[in-house]
């Protein structure tokens, strides 16, 4: 750790456990449609749109009921649609804000509102945050920031605002793909494997 000056921390798989199989299988209840692994869907426009805040939650939710024909009402897509959203470990929590003590710390996730507002409710009620924001110095979020990874202007606009030396700054994300994007900013990466991994395995000081 002591070869690096900030850090910058992915969200799901990193901070909250997911698993997007479930919102598939939750979203299949009410649908003939097939997800499998889930490729099909979020390959689908929308979810982008939705990921880059270029559609609203009510237009993602209608456009995801007639799409894939899904027989229910906005309330209960949501709570489909949140199903992937599982748990904060409190030991997360405390590293990061130990690691917050230490080095600028930055949280950059593709995520939408709707998912936003469950994970602050999560993080809330399982451990003794109140908010993301008090975690690290500054949360970004791809719906409000109109770009996704791994596109290298997400990126480079953490770097840009934050007068960041790439080099000299960790990026932890569960996707190798989204890595490979950072790379091209001459961010350093650490990939993660929520599967067998947590970033208790390789933060610790």
């Amino acid at each position: 750790m002591k070869n690096f000056e900030a850090l910058i921390f992915d969200l799901g798989g990193i901070i909250i456990n997911i698993d997007f199989n479930l919102t598939l299988k939750a979203l299949e209840q009410f649908t003939h449609h097939q997800f499998g692994e889930g490729e099909y869907l979020t390959k689908h426009a929308i979810f982008y749109e939705f990921e880059t805040g270029k559609i609203s939650e009510d237009v993602f939710f209608e456009e995801l009921k007639n799409t894939f024909g899904l027989q229910a009402d906005k309330n209960t897509l949501i709570k489909a649609w949140n199903t992937l959203l599982l748990d904060i470990p409190q030991e997360r929590v405390s590293l990061i804000r130990k690691l917050s003590q230490k080095y600028p710390t930055y949280i950059l996730s593709n995520t939408n509102p709707t998912h936003l507002i469950e994970v602050e409710n999560i993080l809330r009620a399982q451990t003794d945050a109140q908010s993301l924001q008090e975690l690290v110095k500054k949360p970004y979020y791809s719906f409000e920031m109109g770009k996704a990874k791994p596109e290298t202007a997400i990126y480079q606009q953490v770097i840009d605002e934050n007068n960041l030396v790439a080099e000299k700054t960790l990026f932890i994300d569960d996707s190798l793909k989204n890595l490979d994007g950072a790379k091209l900013t001459h961010l350093q990466t650490l990939h993660i494997n929520p599967k067998t991994q947590s970033i208790l395995d390789f933060l610790q000081e």
